[in-house]
């Protein structure tokens, strides 16, 4: 009797982000398996027993390199083993030396999404907001900076506590205070992930600087639960993680069944920015500019331009272009092209529908206009987008 397989999935099923890996490789299991699956409903807190190693059963492990048990069977039985990107350099080193696979967040392509972000809500003053010691983090901040000061910007780095330790939410609190309190405003702040991004909203209220009138905040990984918790909601970039979860199912099946070995990356891509209020100004702003950006949202995909939303405004053309560059810094063409461009990146990314009934179905007024639209915005062409996405999943 054939043994076996096992996946142990050691990750914090109270967070979206792991969660939703889980959630990916159990579609791969029902689809391609059959797979033993084991996880444990919690949060951090969870371990590997050696024993089903020395039972010599088929055993592959996704998990954090902080999870004990882990690395030690990695090390003495060459467990398969996909981890999420370490936070430390001392556990890349390991990761390295043991050629442990693993999600890899495209963290520059992240901090890009996120300073084009804010630069179009019409900020001129930005800020990043990381945590101390971990990479990722660090490779955010300096893509950011990079991206906000080539454009000639004001781009302030928040400075850790010298310990640079992981504080409570109460001990760090006077410290974020003092740096918001700091700042020049209206401000836009990019946050290294959502737990960030909450906790600089609460420090807003707590001490009276309006989100997002004053302090725009935009957070990583799209926790919808810790989204919609904030107060306002926060913005967020999202992920497609159960996809990256069913290939971490077929990944490690491979290297359990030694059909492959060594190092592998699953790249986690950004996929688009979710929009809440905490980075929308054009919900609290002028109200022309509000009206516009509501009319272009729901007509986008009909054949308007920039008459069309005038004449709904019953404005004319020069006030309105007026007023949408003040707010915005774009103009009102370059804000349709844009959801145009959203509509059709999730086409590209969701359906086998051809370039040219995508353009259609996106609104665009030719094929030439989205040839154009992607290749000013997204510096490449329809179907390289699609075939980059088709190449992560």
């Amino acid at each position: 009797m054939p043994q076996q397989t096992t996946f142990y999935v050691l990750l914090e099923t109270s967070r979206h982000f792991t969660r939703s890996l889980l959630r990916g490789v159990i579609r791969w299991s029902n689809l391609y398996g059959p797979v033993t699956i084991i996880a444990s409903p919690g949060h951090v807190e969870q371990s590997f027993l050696l024993t089903a190693v020395k039972q010599k059963q088929k055993v592959g492990i996704i998990a954090r390199l902080s999870t004990p048990g882990v690395v030690e069977a990695r090390r003495k039985f060459g467990t398969p083993v996909i981890t999420i990107e370490p936070s430390l350099a001392k556990d890349v080193v390991i990761k390295n030396k043991l050629e442990i696979s693993e999600f890899l967040t495209n963290s520059p392509q992240i901090a890009r999404m996120g300073a084009e972000h804010l630069m179009s809500c019409g900020f001129r003053r930005f800020a990043y907001c990381g945590l101390p010691q971990r990479i990722w983090s660090d490779i955010r901040q300096k893509e950011f900076h990079r991206i906000i000061t080539r454009h000639g910007y004001e781009c302030h780095v928040y400075p850790f506590p010298v310990s640079r330790r992981l504080m409570s939410r109460e001990e760090e609190h006077p410290y974020l205070a003092a740096w918001l309190a700091s700042l020049p405003k209206p401000i836009a702040v990019m946050t290294c992930n959502d737990d960030r991004g909450a906790q600089i909203i609460e420090t807003c209220n707590f001490e009276g600087h309006q989100v997002p009138e004053q302090v725009a905040v935009l957070g990583v990984d799209d926790d919808d639960l810790i989204c919609e918790l904030t107060h306002p909601a926060l913005s967020s970039i999202r992920f497609d993680l159960e996809n990256a979860g069913f290939h971490a199912g077929e990944l490690l099946h491979a290297l359990v069944s030694r059909r492959v070995s060594g190092y592998h990356c699953i790249p986690l891509e950004p996929m688009n920015i979710v929009t809440r209020l905490s980075s929308d100004v054009t919900k609290h702003e002028d109200v022309i500019v509000r009206s516009a950006i509501r009319f272009i949202r729901s007509n986008y995909q009909s054949p308007i331009g920039v008459s069309e939303v005038a004449r709904e405004l019953d404005i004319s053309r020069r006030t309105l272009e007026r007023r949408f560059t003040a707010i915005l810094g774009q103009s009102v063409l370059e804000r349709i092209l844009a959801f145009r461009r959203e509509q059709a990146k999730e086409l590209l990314r969701g359906t086998d529908d051809t370039i040219e009934q995508i353009a259609e179905s996106a609104g665009f007024t030719n094929l030439k206009q989205m040839l154009r639209s992607f290749e000013k915005y997204e510096n490449m062409t329809p179907t390289q987008f699609r075939r980059k996405r088709t190449a992560i999943q």
